[in-house]
């Protein structure tokens, strides 16, 4: 009886040392894009008007975002149409990619958890992780996208799915 009482007590504190994953442990892996909305304004002829977007097609072969801790890197890219309603509708290649490092920064209850990639070409874009589970996340960031000659600036969500 008592070497099933040590036996127990040993599978039990073995089993309360399980490391709890980190952000970036949830994170890693090889995410497929398959949901990009927009929001911003745009000056057209003067007057700011309200852009609202989303994708009318994704192409599931070359938009992914693929994350690893060891070594710390990231490539991502992202091919996809997004639909502008401006009153009427006008669609819009939308076209990202790059390579780099990433970094997370938990936001400990009081802040959204945050996602940082470190591009090769010296450029740091920030995300906000709105929604983490097992099989899906969805960031949020602002981008700075070329519309009607001009460069706007949109806040853009991403909708992932693990592979």
């Amino acid at each position: 009886m008592k070497k099933i009482y040590i036996i127990s007590l040993t599978l039990l504190i073995l089993a309360s040392c399980t490391k709890e994953p980190t952000l970036g442990d949830k994170l890693e892996g090889v995410w497929l894009v398959n949901k990009v909305t927009a929001t911003g304004t745009v000056d057209i002829l003067g007057s700011t008007v309200p852009v609202v977007a989303e994708d009318s097609y994704i192409n599931p072969d070359s938009s992914q975002f693929s994350l690893t801790q060891d070594p710390n890197s990231v490539t991502y890219s992202v091919d996809a149409v997004i639909s502008a309603n401006l009153g009427t509708t006008i669609d819009l290649p939308f076209k990202e990619s790059g390579s780099g490092t990433w970094t997370t920064k938990p936001g400990n209850g009081t802040a959204p958890d945050s996602v940082f990639l470190n591009n090769t070409d010296g450029t740091t874009v920030k995300y906000e992780v709105l929604g983490l589970l097992e099989t899906s996340v969805t960031l949020r960031t602002n981008l700075s996208v070329e519309f009607m000659g001009s460069n706007v600036n949109m806040l853009t969500e991403f909708g992932f799915a693990k592979i």
